[in-house]
């Protein structure tokens, strides 16, 4: 029954279409015998379902993503296949057919519930051998990328900062990128945002589970951050429900790219502005950095930013770390405030102490 009410409560969810919680709620509705009706020489699409019941919603915070790859990229092809048929030449090109549409990320991800799949068939009995066995992630698409390191410097902040004043940027846009940097959020979890999370009294952000770790989370609002939504609020001429309503429909959010849409058309600008290339997702990364420098505990630090506590301590230390965070958040906001006060960027640290952020001199900065 949880588990059921997890999946509805993706109905409006932009993650996913419709059809996918359809076919989510279908099978959770199910019950085993019916599921379990089925041989060895049935298809794909009959034994995927149960499991999909068995060990992805159990296993998996999210399914209903797992699923909608599923059913994109893998049923369509596969779908009517027995499943004692399934050889490693017919599921590669599966995820070459991915491959070719430059979709390194997906076939990766297509092939890794395969290859769990087809496991799960073989220690279940349903099969004597995976044909994915011998197969690494690496073999789909080549090594995966490493994991992005930007993060802006304090001179970088600075010209962020001031920056955004200099375009043709939408207040909604404008505030939430900002946003992002003085809490530490991710930019959907920005954009997502309602208004009825924020409570100026208390100076408490109740985000819920609204967030890539569907943990609950509450952040203490810095100055900083309540600066950043009240000019939210002001710009909402439409009152509307969302904290960043867009502009050509107020009754929804910001759409999920539009923050990186601009912040990609001003870096393009290098004359004009004169930044190297960052995007929103980066401005995370440059506020636990900061928090880092500032002195702000690990363990404070990962709960600001949402991240599950390690080791033993994940079991143990079930503290809200509440007066902790609104220390550290508050810290970080009075850091920023002191670099946005300078007069200019040039005196302030860049990557290493004594050396200058450098702008083209045709930067609306320099």
């Amino acid at each position: 029954m949880q588990q059921q009410v997890e999946i509805e409560a993706y109905k409006t969810s932009e993650h996913v279409g419709q059809h996918v919680i359809n076919y989510l709620n279908e099978i959770s509705k199910q019950k085993l015998t019916t599921l379990y009706n089925f041989n060895e020489n049935d298809y794909v699409s009959q034994v995927i379902k149960l499991w999909i019941k068995l060990s992805l919603l159990l296993t998996r915070r999210r399914p209903e993503i797992a699923v909608s790859s599923i059913l994109t990229h893998l049923l369509p092809v596969i779908g009517e296949e027995k499943l004692i048929n399934l050889n490693r030449l017919q599921l590669n090109r599966v995820f070459n057919n991915l491959l070719a549409e430059g979709k390194t990320h997906e076939a990766k991800r297509v092939f890794a519930l395969t290859k769990q799949f087809l496991s799960w068939c073989e220690s279940q009995g349903y099969i004597e051998h995976s044909p994915l066995t011998s197969m690494q992630r690496k073999d789909v698409g080549g090594k995966t990328p490493e994991p992005r390191s930007r993060s802006l410097s304090d001179a970088e902040i600075w010209v962020f900062w001031h920056g955004l004043d200099m375009w043709a940027i939408s207040e909604q846009v404008k505030w939430a990128l900002r946003l992002c940097l003085v809490s530490a959020r991710r930019p959907d979890e920005v954009i997502r945002a309602n208004r009825s999370e924020f409570d100026f009294e208390r100076g408490i952000w109740r985000q819920g589970k609204r967030n890539k770790s569907c943990r609950d989370h509450t952040l203490p609002l810095s100055p900083l951050m309540r600066l950043c939504v009240e000019k939210l609020e002001e710009a909402n001429i439409w009152n509307s429900p969302w904290l960043c309503p867009s502009p050509k429909n107020p009754q929804k959010p910001l759409s999920k790219g539009s923050l990186a849409q601009v912040v990609r058309r001003i870096v393009r600008n290098v004359d004009k502005f004169g930044l190297e290339e960052f995007l929103p997702r980066d401005l995370r990364r440059t506020a636990r950095t900061k928090l880092a420098a500032l002195g702000v505990q690990n363990d404070v630090a990962r709960k600001i930013m949402n991240h599950a506590l390690e080791g033993i301590d994940r079991t143990y230390d079930k503290h809200d770390y509440f007066e902790q965070m609104k220390e550290g958040l508050n810290l970080l906001s009075s850091s920023i405030q002191e670099i946005l006060s300078e007069d200019s960027y040039r005196g302030l640290k860049h990557n290493f102490k004594g050396e200058i952020l450098e702008l083209p001199n045709t930067s609306f900065l320099y």
